[in-house]
């Protein structure tokens, strides 16, 4: 730690030295451009050109579950992933592998040796990136959501597949959002590359969880689907009132997470109390499977807690000017 005396120019320049030891360090050079960030407590970060694009690579050796060393890496931002077997990779091995790859978006193989396999990341992110792609998340979640009760209500067991194979497209989603904020959370260049502070990072890497249980939540819906009735022609209509709604404050939601559209906040919360009766009915239709009926309405409770867990990550724009700009 040291201490730097500040100057002030004719002009009304402020300056501060940089410390020799560390500009030499960075090998900094005359006319140097360097970033400068102020953080949330007022202090200046100063950050060294070679952070601005520097590459992240990662050995990993060949061992048992060696998917989640990938899926990890990938998390946290490497470029490039090198997989070195102890010997030549088995088939068993290389279909790990390229099964762990499968699942993340961005991530393919760029060459392939007897020992040895490197993966690679083909994304190129840009303003706007994170945002497209939170949306897709909520397209697809939605979907699944609508999809799951429609084959609840019918019975149809080919929907209800339909709905299971599309939880693989929001985990993929998922892990990139988690990639991209993450790297926006920890490296200001990346957030000033994605156009995106730091707060609004975590939120949308949180709004993006909320969109996987929710995904995960059609799954289950999807997989409690019998052939034969479970609700009433009232309750039918009560629950698919209910899913419409409920993915219509995703929606509204998520945008106002987006936008710092605070003002959407009061009347999503008021919508609450009407969805939350829609799933006070009770099985009484001929032939209606109370036991499943009762499972169902409890993962629709579910569904809206977390849905309003979405609401509860809007604020106001001038917080999040505060928190970044002090």
């Amino acid at each position: 730690m040291s201490y730097r005396k500040v100057q002030k120019t004719s002009k009304g320049t402020y300056l501060i030295s940089l410390p020799k030891e560390w500009a030499t360090q960075n090998s900094l050079d005359k006319q140097e451009a360097l970033m400068v960030t102020q953080g949330p407590d007022g202090s200046l970060i100063i950050r060294p050109p070679q952070a601005r694009g520097k590459e992240i690579k990662v050995t990993l050796h060949m061992a048992p579950y060696i998917s989640r060393h990938i899926t990890w890496s990938y998390l946290m931002g490497a470029d490039l992933v090198e997989v070195v077997g102890n010997g030549p990779i088995s088939k068993e091995e290389k279909s790990a592998i390229k099964d762990a790859i499968s699942r993340l978006a961005g991530f393919e193989i760029i060459d392939e040796k007897e020992d040895k396999i490197t993966i690679g990341t083909l994304l190129e992110a840009g303003p706007g990136f994170i945002d497209k792609y939170l949306r897709k998340e909520l397209f697809v979640a939605t979907g699944m959501e609508r999809e799951a009760v429609e084959a609840f209500v019918k019975g149809d067991a080919e929907l209800a597949q339909g709905v299971k194979e599309r939880d693989d497209e929001v985990d993929r989603l998922y892990f990139l959002l988690v990639r991209l904020t993450r790297g926006a959370i920890g490296n200001a260049y990346i957030s000033e590359r994605l156009e995106i502070s730091p707060l609004l990072a975590l939120d949308i890497r949180e709004a993006s969880e909320v969109l996987e249980n929710l995904a995960d939540y059609a799954v289950k819906v999807a997989g409690s689907v019998a052939p034969q009735q479970v609700l009433g022609p009232k309750e039918d209509v009560s629950i698919r009132t209910f899913i419409d709604e409920v993915a219509d404050v995703q929606g509204r939601a998520i945008e106002a997470l987006l936008s710092n559209a605070f003002q959407d906040v009061p009347s999503l919360l008021e919508r609450r109390s009407k969805l939350s009766d829609l799933l006070k009915f009770e099985a009484t239709g001929k032939g209606c499977d109370l036991m499943k009926t009762l499972a169902f309405q409890a993962t629709m409770e579910q569904v809206l807690e977390r849905t309003y867990d979405l609401v509860d990550l809007i604020v106001p724009k001038t917080i999040d000017a505060e928190v970044n700009h002090g």
